[in-house]
């Protein structure tokens, strides 16, 4: 799941958000696979997904309602809110105040004591950074200044999202039909080969040029029977989508290692069940 992290943080996808959507895959899927004819039972959806009964009916009245449970806010977003919404922190007309970093009073306006409101034990500091990277905050003569009222990270267009959730379908679900395979009794083509001892570089970019050319010959080939076989399919049979996938993987060998291993490489390590490294 790293990779996939990596890509919706950077999209400013929080892990409420995450979690509210996967809230709805556990009960769509508990229903879909796991129900006793067409009997919804709460209490058993609840016992399967460990979801309480009421995330469950929450779910489900909001999938009964055809409403979308909307995106969380994200911390930044919150922060920016308190900045644009708080009497203390905006001036006439409602316009945000241009803020010092911090203050020596405890309740004074800063940027510090406007993230400890509305972001609770986020670290001010790395806050400020992403709102600047962001753009909806600037430095001005020491001071900072939000000059967007919303937060946005670099955006994925909806294409490439449905993009990234189709084939994450498809390589998950050969996957998991490969390994419950001894229950339905036959598995999908699934093989992969790779370099015993790793590729620098250059031969990787050698090879990503290889097989976009024999990549491409074979999918074109598959392409051609697949049209040479349209005509096999019974005109009122019930068709499924069906291909081949494949994916020139690259390993990030940072990723491989655990939370365990990051913290003791950057020196934090375990003292009493505390961290003995904190900031």
């Amino acid at each position: 799941m790293k990779p996939l992290i990596r890509l919706l943080i950077s999209q400013g996808v929080s892990h409420a958000d995450f979690s509210e959507a996967a809230k709805d895959v556990y009960v769509e899927i508990a229903v879909r696979h796991f129900s006793d004819g067409n009997k919804i039972n709460r209490s058993r959806i609840a016992i399967l997904t460990g979801l309480t009964r009421k995330e469950v009916k929450n779910v489900l009245d909001r999938a009964v309602a055809a409403e979308g449970h909307g995106r969380l806010f994200s911390r930044p977003s919150r922060v920016l809110t308190g900045w644009y919404s708080d009497p203390a922190y905006t001036g006439p007309y409602g316009i945000p105040l241009d803020l010092p970093y911090e203050t020596q009073e405890p309740s004074g306006v800063s940027f510090v004591n406007l993230v400890r409101i509305y972001s609770g034990d986020m670290a001010p500091r790395q806050m400020l950074t992403e709102l600047m990277r962001s753009g909806s905050v600037i430095e001005v003569d020491g001071r900072y200044k939000a000059v967007r009222r919303n937060y946005e990270p670099q955006p994925l267009s909806p294409e490439l999202i449905n993009r990234l959730g189709d084939l994450g379908y498809r390589v998950f679900s050969t996957a998991a039909r490969n390994i419950d395979k001894e229950y339905l009794g036959s598995g999908y083509f699934d093989r992969h080969v790779f370099a015993d001892n790793g590729c620098t570089d250059e031969v990787i970019e050698r090879f990503d040029k290889y097989i976009k050319v024999r990549g491409q010959e074979l999918l074109e080939e598959i392409d051609v029977w697949f049209s040479t076989n349209e005509k096999a399919n019974a005109p009122d049979a019930t068709r499924k989508g069906t291909g081949l996938y494949m994916v020139h993987y690259v390993e990030n060998p940072d990723e491989k290692s655990t939370l365990t291993d990051l913290l003791l490489e950057r020196g934090i390590e375990k003292n009493n069940g505390n961290s003995s490294s904190e900031s």
